[in-house]
């Protein structure tokens, strides 16, 4: 994996889709339309070389990298946004 393939942005898409299980859901989040969060979501899993989160029935579940990134990906955010209120 390269960072510099990585769009920063697509971290806190990852975040809201992880948390939500739904794109759907996460388009109302992340205050994107449908097809830039599925967009998205398609790069993540490219980028990741992962489903991340994958149909069932009627239901979305996380695949097991997907779990595996949830604790990750919110303690980078956590640690970007601590940085940035710095002297603010």
């Amino acid at each position: 994996m390269q960072l510099d393939r990585l769009d920063l942005n697509l971290l806190v898409a990852l975040d809201v889709l992880l948390a939500e299980r739904s794109v759907t859901v996460a388009v109302n989040c992340l205050h994107l339309s449908q097809s830039a969060t599925s967009s998205a979501l398609g790069r993540l899993r490219d980028y990741f070389d992962d489903r991340l989160l994958v149909n069932q029935g009627r239901v979305t579940v996380l695949t097991e990298r997907g779990r595996g990134l949830i604790g990750p990906v919110r303690d980078v955010l956590d640690g970007i946004r601590d940085t940035l209120s710095i002297g603010s």
